[in-house]
């Protein structure tokens, strides 16, 4: 399947992140409003039998890639590799700021032919801050997305109504500095079946608190986007999605786990909308031995119907130094 990418502008603030795995739940949705069950059966079932109709990633900040799981460099082999391009006090503190990023640039996986390491991605990024003058943490001014705490009133599962006796609750949501835009990479035979169900989450949101305004956004194919960009070889892939399976001892790797606790969609009626805890590996985990399908997850909720997809989008990457195995 060839991989295309989409350019998103957020419209507006969102309270839940881009992600894979919800954006599939949102794409069989709008399956359901416009094709009706029998076509989300089908889907559902493509899924499950390894022939998925498209394969998504999570969102991330344009022409950046999420960071892998890369063991740092040993202090002698730093001395040798950077000590000698300025104080290693100073070169140790530009190191711990590198850490702290959650994404790497397109642009070096290019320039390294997706040969990765933690010292090269550092000599990367001392180049990049160099070439900008900059050797610190972006401040607050340059730093895309920015969080904060939202204030909710509690309800009562029983009566849908507020408590009787009130009560706050606060949850994260995200917003975008204007002019952002956000990658998002889909593999597909087909393109024009995910950009038609693309189309009507945009028409009505994404997430949680889209009818008061929340994730709302634009998208567009990036034609400048080429397709064979990411076809290399490679020892290892870099996920670039959520990624789960019904049986997990067949992954091999390195990897940023999570336990997700997702919600199903209200329009089924359901009166209880939590689905049950599951593990994840998130976006930026590296796997030399992967499942070839599988990755569908049902019994998540006690109505059958509800599936949890969890299919990756990777890239190839070849490991160096201390994770070359």
């Amino acid at each position: 399947m060839a991989i295309h990418r989409y350019r998103i502008e957020p419209r507006s603030g969102f309270a839940t992140p881009l992600r894979s795995d919800t954006l599939y739940g949102h794409l069989l949705w709008a399956a359901a409003m416009l094709e009706g069950e029998a076509y989300v059966a089908e889907l559902i079932d493509a899924f499950a039998g390894g022939t998925p109709p498209f394969v998504l990633s999570s969102a991330f900040p344009a022409d950046q890639l999420p960071m892998p799981p890369l063991p740092g460099i040993p202090r002698e082999e730093f001395k040798r590799q950077f000590a000698g391009k300025g104080n290693l006090f100073e070169q140790l503190q530009r190191y711990k700021t590198f850490r702290k990023n959650d994404h790497w640039p397109l642009r070096a996986w290019k320039a390294l032919a997706g040969n990765i390491s933690q010292a090269a991605l550092f000599s990367q990024w001392l180049g990049d801050a160099a070439g900008q003058g900059e050797t610190t943490r972006k401040s607050d001014a340059e730093i895309p997305m920015t969080m904060a705490y939202r204030p909710h009133v509690s309800i009562d599962r029983a009566s849908g109504s507020v408590l009787d006796q009130g009560g706050l609750f606060f949850s994260k949501a995200f917003w975008y500095r204007p002019g952002t835009q956000l990658d998002l990479y889909v593999k597909a035979d087909d393109v024009d079946v995910f950009e038609r169900l693309f189309r009507h989450v945009e028409a009505v949101g994404y997430g949680a608190d889209r009818s008061s305004g929340m994730g709302h956004f634009r998208f567009c194919r990036d034609a400048s986007f080429d397709a064979n960009t990411f076809d290399l070889e490679g020892t290892h892939v870099l996920s670039l999605s959520v990624c789960t399976a019904p049986t997990l001892s067949e992954f091999e790797g390195y990897w940023h786990p999570m336990v997700k606790r997702g919600r199903a969609w209200s329009g089924f009626g359901q009166s209880n909308p939590y689905k049950k805890p599951f593990f994840a590996f998130a976006e930026g985990s590296l796997f030399r031995k992967m499942p070839e399908k599988g990755y569908l997850l049902r019994n998540i909720h006690s109505d059958p119907k509800i599936v949890q997809v969890g299919w990756p989008l990777t890239i190839p990457v070849t490991l160096e130094g201390y994770h070359a195995d």
